[in-house]
């Protein structure tokens, strides 16, 4: 076994210890499917208003699940690793600090695919939910919402010199992000301003290119193009500012 191998094992057992972790990647996708059901087969709505929260529903829980990976999780380790000298002295040993990186990124993109299949599977056998109704489609948003959300995460991790200062970061940025891109509400909810500027942001395009996925619709132009630039530009920057001591 190389010692990448080994580092991803061992970085995987820990993450798994984590409670928070496996709270965000298990029970909150599933609680927000259930607690969104039960509203929903409760109410008076129409048919059409009950459509268009079978798509939200889905892709908002989706959405938040990749929101605290990449904000709050994948920074808040790094920068713990940063802040206790376990980077530096990696650098001094034969496995290079970049494995480290490597694997946590590993560590939460499989993360994040396991939420997904998780919402899909479970929201299809215990909700009923329906599932993306465009397949490629879903598959282009999602692996570009992650992309672009972890990018972000990365650039808060390569500036941020503690671990309180990586966790600060990463909520200034998540209660803005759930307020305009639509978390709290569906988009056509929102006051007009609130959902333009919740277009350019990385969870609001997001969340938008998996719901129309979800509506057997391919993603707005618009939603796809933000995600591809801002995962390009932060990517660049992360790498560009990160510093292993």
């Amino acid at each position: 076994m190389s010692g990448r191998t080994k580092l991803t094992f061992v970085e995987s057992k820990l993450f798994l210890r984590d409670p928070t972790a496996v709270f965000f990647v298990i029970a909150l996708p599933i609680m927000l499917l259930a607690i969104f059901h039960f509203v929903t087969t409760k109410s008076n709505d129409d048919a059409a208003t009950k459509e268009s929260m079978a798509a939200f529903v889905p892709a908002m829980a989706m959405s938040l699940c990749l929101t605290m990976l990449a904000l709050n999780l994948l920074p808040t380790t790094l920068a713990t690793y940063r802040e206790k000298g376990i980077l530096r002295r990696l650098a001094a040993s034969p496995v290079h600090p970049g494995n480290l990186l490597i694997a946590q990124l590993f560590i939460n993109l499989v993360t994040a695919a396991v939420s997904a299949v998780l919402v899909l599977i479970v929201g299809k056998a215990a909700f009923d939910t329906k599932l993306p109704g465009d397949v490629p489609a879903f598959l282009v948003s999602f692996a570009l919402g992650t992309w672009a959300l972890f990018s972000i995460g990365l650039v808060i991790a390569a500036i941020a010199p503690s671990s309180k200062s990586a966790t600060a970061m990463g909520l200034s940025l998540l209660f803005p992000s759930l307020f305009f891109g639509g978390a709290f509400l569906p988009k056509e909810d929102l006051p007009e301003t609130v959902s333009t500027i919740g277009d350019y942001t990385p969870l609001g395009a997001a969340l938008q290119a998996l719901r129309d996925s979800w509506e057997n619709q391919w993603p707005q132009a618009l939603h796809l193009t933000v995600l591809g630039v801002i995962a390009v530009a932060a990517t660049a920057a992360a790498a560009k500012l990160f510093r292993w001591e």
